[in-house]
């Protein structure tokens, strides 16, 4: 059975996903979906965002929702790309790279433009991050700004242009997103 990792580009209620397989000396993209990480619309992709302005209590309260929807959504995607990759052993989600700092008052996060960006990456990571374990996969976490750097001593000083070259044979879309999300599964391919 071939081998393949899913990697994610994730972003406030939605990510970029990038299946890649085969060997790891020269993988193939063989399934690149946008998918959705919230399986209820009522609810703001951007919960930290929507609770800032709100007592504690009910910040909370959207937050933990926002939560619970983001992770049954990423058990919904995962499931469904598992079955899509049938014939593959998906082993691995790679996924992006927590930069930590983020406080543990809440009050305070809310009060910190910043602190809400980072509590919305962390909400969805996480949430991926539970499903690939829900799903028996191990999670390869990568810094995406340095990713082209982690990848050039394991695959080839020319990784990011192999990946980039990858558009012609799937075509479009082929963004900034596919491009990172392939590199990371690739990366842990390989690993």
């Amino acid at each position: 059975m071939a081998r393949a990792v899913i990697g994610f580009r994730e972003h406030s209620g939605w990510a970029v996903m990038v299946a890649v397989g085969g060997d790891a000396r020269a993988p193939k993209v063989i399934l690149r979906e946008r998918v959705d990480l919230l399986d209820d619309p009522e609810l703001p992709a951007q919960a930290y965002h929507a609770a800032a302005g709100r007592d504690l209590d009910e910040a909370a309260a959207l937050i933990a929702a926002v939560e619970r929807s983001a992770r049954a959504a990423a058990r919904d995607v995962l499931a469904a790309a598992v079955a899509e990759l049938d014939g593959h052993e998906v082993e691995a989600v790679a996924l992006g790279l927590d930069r930590g700092g983020l406080p543990e008052d809440l009050a305070k996060v809310l009060a910190n433009h910043m602190s809400l960006h980072a509590g919305e990456g962390e909400l969805y990571r996480e949430a991926l991050a539970e499903a690939a374990g829900d799903h028996g996969l191990r999670t390869v976490r990568q810094d995406f700004r340095a990713l082209g750097t982690a990848a050039a001593p394991v695959l080839g000083a020319d990784a990011r242009d192999r990946v980039a070259s990858w558009r012609r044979e799937i075509g479009p879309p082929w963004a900034r997103d596919h491009k990172d999300a392939a590199l990371a599964a690739w990366l842990a391919l390989a690993g």
